[in-house]
């Protein structure tokens, strides 16, 4: 229903020029059901789009642009943010990559990672230091979406278990503007343990945290730890 309602639009959309730039949000929305589906068919009796319909979706769109931009403005790095909080929202956003907006998880990882970081994700897809960002959280999309079995970190955006974040311990704040976490990604129905990443953080001036590396450690049978790390084993589990 909500891809034959998306369609409908998209085609009202067309016919109003002056509104097609927000087409993209009006789709975003559609997933996070900011709308009721029976008030986007509004129209006259004779199924022909008049002024009152164009009005009307200009509207809704309108709002649906503000409500983004909104979503986008709360979302780290931003000092309210615990390093907790950070983890778990970005996270969550690479888990619902396209909300509010198509590929808004991977914006995000590059978005909240230092400079030395965000290097190193560049060149891990291929791309160059000053890389356009939109088109490179695109490429991130890509890359970590590879299907398993032989991508370990298509389970961040939904290939592959399902899983649930625990924190063992409490964050180890250096009280020097640096901190390290250990985040556990476990199976949602087994409890089993999945994998184990340590999250290294910076400090903005600001106060907000910042991403400067993750280092993973896989305990699923296929992707075993690497070598020298198979004492990980014993003292995770």
């Amino acid at each position: 229903m909500g891809r034959r309602v998306y369609f409908l639009v998209a085609a009202m959309v067309a016919i109003i020029d002056s509104i097609n730039a927000f087409l993209p949000l009006a789709y975003s929305s559609f997933g996070r059901a900011k709308f009721a589906s029976q008030s986007l068919f509004y129209s006259s009796d004779d199924n022909t789009i008049g002024p009152a319909d164009s009005d009307f979706l200009k509207e809704r769109l309108q709002k649906v642009k503000l409500e983004v931009l909104e979503e986008e403005i709360r979302r780290p790095p931003n000092p309210a943010f615990t390093v907790k909080q950070l983890i778990q929202e970005i996270m969550d956003g690479l888990l619902h990559s396209y909300d509010p907006l198509p590929d808004s998880g991977f914006r995000l990882m590059l978005r909240t990672a230092t400079k030395d970081w965000r290097k190193a994700i560049l060149h891990s897809i291929g791309a160059s230091d000053d890389a356009d960002l939109e088109l490179a959280a695109s490429a991130l999309g890509v890359a970590i979406g590879r299907l398993p079995p032989k991508n370990q970190f298509a389970i961040l955006v939904g290939e592959g278990e399902n899983y649930e974040l625990d924190f063992p311990s409490e964050p180890l704040d250096f009280d020097d503007g640096t901190c390290w976490v250990e985040c556990r990604l476990r199976d949602k129905e087994t409890g089993g343990l999945l994998v184990i990443t340590g999250w290294d953080l910076r400090q903005r001036e600001d106060g907000a945290w910042l991403v400067n590396s993750i280092d993973w450690q896989d305990f699923r049978d296929q992707f075993r730890p690497g070598i020298g790390r198979e004492e990980w084993m014993e003292r995770t589990h």
